[in-house]
C-alpha cells in the first residue's frame, strides 16, 4: 500500500479512478488531493479537498472536501484516517463534504466513526439548463449595455487589476483561488465583464468542466450600481450561451454565501439544490 499525493504530474494516471470532473481542480493553489494504491499501484481509494481561508491570519483554515471515494468499507477507513493526519499537517480546523443522497459511497457509519456529524440538507449548488435560464424575464427582454463584454476581449493586464479590485474590494465569497488562477480557466465567449472609463468593476466568470458543463466560479461587481451591473452581466453571459451552447446544456451555481442564495432563490424560484448528506466535524 502506497499513500500517493496527486499532483499535475500524476493526476492523468488516476483520472479514470477518481473522475475529471474533481480531479481537474488538482494544481490549483488551494487543491489537495491523496490516492491510497496498492503494491501495483493500482488504485483503491481517493480524496480531493479545497482549503479555505488558508491565508488568512484572523480566520481558521478548513477543508471542503470535493471527492470521498473507496473500493471498500476497510479502504474507506484507511482513506479517511489519511486525510485527517493530512488535515492536522494543514492546521485545518474544520471540514465538510456533501455527497448525494442515494449514490452509492463510503457509507453513513463510517463517515460518523471519522467524527462527521452527518444530516440530510439540500445541496449548496444548484443545476439548470440554458433555456431555464432564458425563461427568466429580465433575461427574455434584457439588452446588456456596450460596457459590458465577452471576456475573450480583455487583456491580461487589465483583468488582473479588475480581479485584484474583486478580491481586495468586494464583499461577497469569491474563488479562494481568484489571484493567482489565469484567466484561460474561464470560459472567454461566455463569461463577461463590466469596464467603465477604463476600469474593470465587474465579472461573470464561468468554467467549462471536462463534462461540459458551465459552472458559474465569479459574480460580482464594484460599480456605482452594483444590482443593475449584475443584471446586466447575467443577461451578457446567458445571451451569450444561447449563441454558443446547446440549450440543454447544464449550469451550476455554487451558493457560497447567503446572499448569492437570496438572490438564485429569487431568480430561480423553483430551481432547489439536490438533497444530500452533508457531514462536519472539527479537524
Amino acid at each position: 500500500m502506497a499513500v500517493v499525493e496527486l499532483t499535475e504530474d500524476n493526476l492523468e494516471q488516476y483520472a479514470d479512478f477518481v473522475g475529471m470532473e474533481d480531479i481537474e481542480n488538482i494544481g490549483r493553489e488551494y487543491y489537495r488531493g491523496v490516492v491510497i494504491t496498492d503494491d501495483k499501484d493500482d488504485p483503491l481509494s481517493a480524496g480531493i479537498w479545497e482549503l479555505i481561508h488558508a491565508d488568512k491570519e484572523e480566520m481558521d483554515t478548513q477543508a471542503r472536501i470535493v471527492c470521498l471515494k473507496a473500493k471498500n468499507d476497510a479502504e474507506a477507513d484507511k482513506l479517511l484516517e489519511t486525510c485527517t493526519l493530512m488535515f492536522v499537517n494543514e492546521d485545518v480546523k474544520h471540514s465538510f463534504f456533501e455527497m448525494p443522497v442515494g449514490k452509492k459511497g463510503i457509507k453513513r457509519e463510517i463517515l460518523k466513526n471519522a467524527g462527521y456529524e452527518i444530516k440530510e440538507a439540500e445541496s449548496s449548488e444548484i443545476v439548470c439548463t440554458i433555456k431555464d435560464l432564458l425563461k427568466m424575464p429580465p433575461v427574455r427582454a434584457g439588452r446588456p449595455p456596450s460596457y459590458v463584454q465577452e471576456l475573450g476581449n480583455l487583456m491580461i493586464r487589465p483583468f488582473r487589476r479588475g480581479v485584484m479590485d474583486c478580491v481586495l474590494r468586494s464583499n461577497r465569497e469569491l474563488m479562494e483561488d481568484l489571484g493567482s488562477i489565469p484567466m484561460s480557466w474561464f470560459e472567454q465567449r461566455v463569461s463577461g465583464y463590466v469596464e467603465i472609463d477604463g476600469r474593470v468593476s465587474g465579472f461573470l466568470l464561468l468554467h467549462k468542466t471536462p463534462a461540459g458543463r458551465l459552472k458559474v466560479e465569479v459574480f460580482t461587481a464594484l460599480g456605482n450600481d452594483v444590482k443593475k451591473d449584475l443584471l446586466h452581466l447575467m443577461i451578457f453571459s446567458l445571451k451569450q450561451a444561447e449563441k454558443y451552447y446547446d440549450p440543454d446544456t447544464q449550469v451550476v451555481i455554487r451558493r457560497r454565501d447567503e446572499d448569492v442564495k437570496k438572490l438564485t432563490d429569487y431568480i430561480l424560484p423553483d430551481v432547489k439544490g439536490a438533497k444530500v448528506l452533508y457531514g462536519e466535524r472539527a479537524g
